[in-house]
């Protein structure tokens, strides 16, 4: 089922690639993992071609969701959730080389794209232009871009005057347990950011980091699992101040210690 549909969309002149990404591109997936797709165009793909291939296949389809990328998402007809994102090939590698070859950090996630881009198996590919990207960004992690993401999340970590943990011990004195959760999120996000550079690891994307990171990561913050799991158990409690705390200080323990 899901071959033939990928089959049908190769068929449009629109598409120049197709490629599985996610869980199922991997090895970490199982009954329950969806099917992420990425269906790169060289010009938009009318949502009536789009239509006449995924009705076929998909019991239920949400056509055009933007929330983030722009997806088709739905549930096939064995019941497995399907997310196809649409995306402009020039545009996808403009991205990816702006963080791999010129070095420019984000506040979070900073090389999910590229560690999408490196994990992803190819299933159609024109005329080779998706594989030619992948072997060409198939590189060692630059120290540079290193460097620029350990510097960003620090400041993010604690140096900066709007830094996570100033802002989760005001939400936290002021009972906004909205916002602490909000903080809390963003703040992992960083501390993730910085882990995984500092360990020369393309960031895996929101899901299984823990996991992953305890796989792959060959230097970790002391106390690293408990500690995470500490802040989970007390999120929104006076003791979640000491804890981010300590998760800040081991981050720079571990960057001061390694380097």
């Amino acid at each position: 089922m899901f071959s033939q549909l990928v089959e049908e969309l190769s068929h449009y002149d629109e598409v120049e690639a197709i490629a599985l990404g996610g869980s199922r591109a991997g090895q970490l997936f199982d009954e329950q993992s969806d099917y992420d797709v990425y269906v790169y165009l060289a010009e938009p793909l009318a949502v009536e071609k789009r239509r006449n291939v995924l009705d076929k296949y998909c019991s239920y389809m949400e056509y055009g969701n933007q929330f983030w990328e722009l997806e088709d998402d739905g549930v096939l007809n064995n019941g497995i959730e399907i997310e196809l994102i649409y995306r402009n090939l020039d545009d996808f590698r403009q991205e990816v080389e702006a963080v791999v070859l010129k070095h420019q950090a984000h506040n979070s996630y900073t090389t999910a794209m590229w560690y999408n881009l490196l994990h992803s198996k190819i299933i159609f590919d024109r005329i080779g232009r998706y594989a030619k990207l992948q072997k060409e960004l198939t590189l060692p992690f630059p120290q540079k871009l290193k460097v620029n993401i350990i510097n960003r999340q620090l400041q993010l970590l604690e140096t900066s005057l709007p830094a996570y943990p100033r802002q989760i011990k005001k939400a936290l004195e002021r009972g906004d347990f909205v916002a602490v959760n909000h903080r809390v999120a963003e703040f992992l996000a960083s501390y993730f950011d910085l882990i995984f550079a500092f360990n020369g690891q393309p960031h895996p994307g929101e899901k299984r980091m823990l996991t992953y990171a305890k796989k792959t990561c060959l230097h970790l913050p002391r106390d690293f699992e408990s500690n995470l799991t500490d802040l989970f158990n007390h999120l929104f409690d006076e003791k979640n101040t000491a804890i981010v705390e300590n998760l800040v200080s081991g981050v720079y323990e571990l960057v001061e210690g390694t380097q």
